[in-house]
């Protein structure tokens, strides 16, 4: 084998190797490595008010995590905040909702008056953000 072939077959080793260093990384794409985007929900604030005297109850609406480590788990101490999957009409749990990868979404529901009623979301490393929900009735009656 002359020089030139043994240096083409040296170089395409190394980049096989270099290949599979990357993907035993796991990659951009895996949900259990930490990612370099801040870690947070959006949207971050709702302000609900109900067009009547009665406190909201209903859907405050859908949630985005973005960034951190998956799996996430959402959280709130008000008995009047529950939660379910994106996209969701009504709740399927009350207290925590695991959320199983990043860029998904879930729902909230609120079913009473609150300034703020917050929502606690921890990622897989314990990082922490929040969401602040205010809910308030109008007291128009109309």
């Amino acid at each position: 084998m002359g020089k030139l072939m043994k240096a083409k077959l040296k170089s395409l080793c190394m980049i096989g190797a270099a290949v599979v260093g990357v993907a035993a990384c796991g990659g951009s794409g895996d949900d259990n490595a930490g990612q370099s985007s801040e870690f947070q929900v959006s949207p971050e604030e709702v302000k609900l008010t109900s067009v009547t005297t009665s406190c909201p109850n209903g859907k405050a609406g859908d949630f985005l995590v973005i960034g951190g480590t998956a799996p996430y788990t959402a959280f709130s101490s008000f008995d009047s905040i529950t939660f379910g999957p994106g996209g969701s009409t009504a709740a399927t749990s009350a207290g925590t909702y695991e959320i199983a990868n990043r860029n998904s979404r879930f729902a909230i529901f609120v079913s009473n008056c609150m300034d703020p009623g917050i929502v606690t979301v921890l990622d897989k490393l314990k990082r922490v953000t929040t969401i602040s929900i205010t809910a308030a009735a109008s007291g128009s009656g109309s």
